[in-house]
């Protein structure tokens, strides 16, 4: 759990940086045919920081060795010496007819070990493969991380929009408040990581943090009338760390309940979790983008309720299989 709250925290702190980064860079100017403003600099610094990152990761980075450790059983072969040196005393025939059925199911037994021990290792071949070896504990967990990059997808993509409609909020004020998410997640990772952890088990803290989403989702609805800053800033803030700590215990339940077979390879558990939420992502800006052609005043309640049914669904499928987490 601490492993996986300092992803997510690292995460978050990237997620902070950007937003307030783009703040800054309020700025016009022109180097020979090239323009710099608040339009292009993002991608000129992303750049850069990205090409250094590569010298970077091509300098330091050693791929860790994988060496398979070989099982070595003394007890095994003391009982072979042992039926060795108590077959000398036996007669010739005998002992070799017997010998020859031992060492015929003897071969059988072994070749079946190797099968059963070689089975857990192998990696999933393609997608489908991968796909059947997960258990219905697993597909809850990718729900729910599928559920997390949905919510969280909607309430950042559409930060811009929404509080530019209600609020009059200008860049720089809609990038301080992003960066302020992200800095929040912080300390509450810290927290959950070294404290609640040991107070409670990791599914406790799953389910609550799925309710919490859940809450922060109603929150966000503009029912009441006019939709107020403290509404929208207490809901997203609650929505988005309550998100934040969910995916940090996910991928710690999601470490333990994964089948072996998907800890290698390249259609591993890993791609899972990628692809989970990478689809998210795109069927949430996708939402986003049919509910825009209605009208911005209907933008936030239409996109909030896909989230709503899905966080629903995501709670009852944990209540199912609850048993089943450890």
């Amino acid at each position: 759990m601490q492993a996986s709250a300092g992803f997510v925290s690292a995460s978050a702190l990237g997620m902070a940086c950007g937003p307030a980064l783009a703040g800054l860079l309020q700025t016009n100017f022109k180097i020979y045919k090239l323009t710099f403003n608040q339009e292009t600099l993002p991608g000129w610094v992303m750049a850069v920081a990205w090409l250094l990152y590569l010298i970077w990761l091509w300098i330091s980075f050693k791929e860790p060795s994988r060496e398979i450790e070989e099982n070595h059983i003394p007890q095994e072969s003391n009982a072979e010496n042992d039926a060795l040196e108590n077959g000398l005393k036996q007669p010739l025939l005998a002992s070799s007819s017997e010998d020859k059925q031992q060492d015929e199911g003897g071969e059988q037994e072994c070749d079946e070990s190797k099968e059963a021990s070689k089975d857990p290792c192998q990696p999933a071949t393609s997608i489908r493969s991968a796909y059947r070896l997960l258990t219905p504990s697993v597909k809850v967990q990718l729900l729910i991380y599928f559920m997390l990059k949905y919510v969280m997808e909607i309430l950042l993509s559409e930060s811009s929009v929404v509080t530019t409609y209600y609020f009059k909020w200008s860049t720089g004020t809609v990038a301080i408040f992003l960066a302020s998410l992200g800095l929040t997640v912080l300390p509450v990772n810290i927290v959950v990581g070294n404290y609640i952890s040991n107070m409670f088990e990791d599914r406790q803290i799953l389910l609550a943090s799925e309710i919490m989403v859940f809450i922060g989702i109603l929150l966000s609805f503009h029912i009441i009338v006019p939709y107020s800053v403290p509404q929208y800033v207490c809901s997203g803030l609650i929505l988005f760390v309550s998100a934040e700590v969910l995916e940090g215990i996910n991928l710690a339940l999601l470490s333990r309940v994964m089948s072996p077979r998907l800890s290698r390879g390249t259609y591993n558990g890993g791609l899972l979790s990628t692809e989970a939420g990478t689809i998210a992502r795109v069927i949430a800006d996708g939402t986003i983008t049919l509910a825009g052609y209605l009208s911005e005043s209907r933008l936030l309640n239409i996109t909030l309720l896909p989230s709503l049914f899905i966080c629903i669904s995501s709670i009852v499928a944990t209540c199912f299989t609850y048993n089943s987490l450890y």
